[in-house]
């Protein structure tokens, strides 16, 4: 795996006309989807070079055709950003396909309706999570425990710096700016678990002289997780591959567990109201005025911490008791107070027996 390429390691098989053109583009998701799109149009029409085929004249209404009924069967959302890559990249090589005959393709059904993918994911279960974490190395570990304790995406977690992170609060915070984000909204604040706080600890003290696995250079640097999600991915995918763990749907052949069913576990499992989950994970409908609020006065820290538990995977026992002691420390402060309170009552009523009673003397005395 090449962590520090310029592009996915695929990319490194295509020819040099499609490595020219995928230089266009700066985001590694991009390239890594269309990099695919070319690489199957090339296989199922048995094109050696995308260079010396756009050279032949092709005949590019059929092509499409037979490339989109190679297709059949695929998610339609995979059919039609695959051949949205393809006819941008013909497009951008002065090869289009007329609008008439475009027209034609889409309504005689060689594209898909727009239906939902239908692979069948799943949020791991605590058991299954502890299993893919005994085979995750330190970085790994770290970078897991933070996604699902904290509900945050991956692409955003990526770019988090130590600046961000407020490790030694109460419970552990970090600040998501809004250019972090998908489409540079949802900037927000999000907790995490002791023991993801604890494990990114553990990283940060090796992280600067830790070697990729590439041999080029350390991870020496402000970013607390300095790798692509691509690299991401393959690390849970190992783990997850050695904990026997990597089932695929039979559908679509995607993993049924993947790094995005980290947040299905955060939503199913943390046990706060929509509102405040929603707004945790970055959804904008959910960072209203009224949550805003809540951040601000603390609330969501509260009601998060009570439910960290939740989404702890190793050291839920821990977090139980630990809970039960803040509850036990709360009623105490309670009690404490309401003592104080029954006191200065009591010292105000003997006050006033012992005023009344000097009244009633000095009346008997005057008699």
């Amino acid at each position: 795996m090449q962590e520090n390429s310029s592009s996915p390691a695929r990319e490194s098989h295509a020819d040099a006309t499609t490595r020219a053109w995928l230089e266009e583009f700066s985001k590694e998701t991009t390239k890594k989807t269309y990099v695919c799109a070319l690489n199957i149009f090339k296989k199922k029409l048995g094109i050696k070079d995308l260079g010396e085929y756009l050279k032949a004249s092709p005949d590019i209404v059929n092509d499409t055709r037979r490339f989109l009924t190679s297709l059949n069967g695929k998610p339609s959302k995979t059919v039609t950003t695959y051949m949205g890559a393809i006819k941008m990249f013909l497009q951008d090589h002065e090869v289009k396909i007329p609008e008439d005959e475009w027209r034609k393709i889409r309504r005689r059904g060689f594209m898909p309706k727009r239906t939902k993918a239908e692979t069948h994911d799943r949020k791991p279960t605590r058991e299954e999570l502890k299993k893919i974490l005994n085979y995750a190395d330190i970085k790994c570990r770290a970078m897991v425990l933070f996604l699902a304790s904290s509900g945050a995406r991956i692409g955003e977690t990526l770019k988090l710096g130590k600046q961000d992170f407020k490790l030694d609060a109460d419970p552990p915070s970090v600040d998501i700016k809004a250019e972090y984000t998908k489409g540079g909204v949802g900037g927000r604040t999000v907790y995490f678990s002791y023991e993801a706080r604890d494990s990114i600890k553990d990283w940060l003290r090796i992280k600067d002289q830790t070697r990729r696995r590439s041999g080029k250079g350390s991870y020496q640097g402000e970013t607390v997780f300095p790798w692509k999600q691509s690299t991401a991915e393959f690390m849970w995918n190992r783990a997850s591959g050695k904990a026997n763990l990597s089932a695929r749907d039979d559908n679509t052949k995607r993993r049924v567990l993947h790094l995005h069913s980290l947040r299905k576990f955060f939503r199913s499992n943390i046990g706060l109201d929509d509102k405040v989950t929603n707004a945790l994970m970055g959804h904008v409908e959910g960072l209203d005025a009224a949550y805003l609020r809540m951040d601000q006065e603390g609330e969501v820290a509260k009601a998060y911490r009570e439910a960290m538990q939740n989404v702890s995977i190793f050291n839920v026992e821990d977090q139980q008791v630990h809970a039960q002691a803040n509850k036990l420390e709360k009623e105490n402060a309670e009690l404490k107070q309401r003592i104080a309170k029954m006191e200065l009552e009591r010292n105000s009523l003997e006050g006033r027996i012992t005023n009344i009673e000097r009244i009633i003397q000095e009346l008997k005395q005057n008699l």
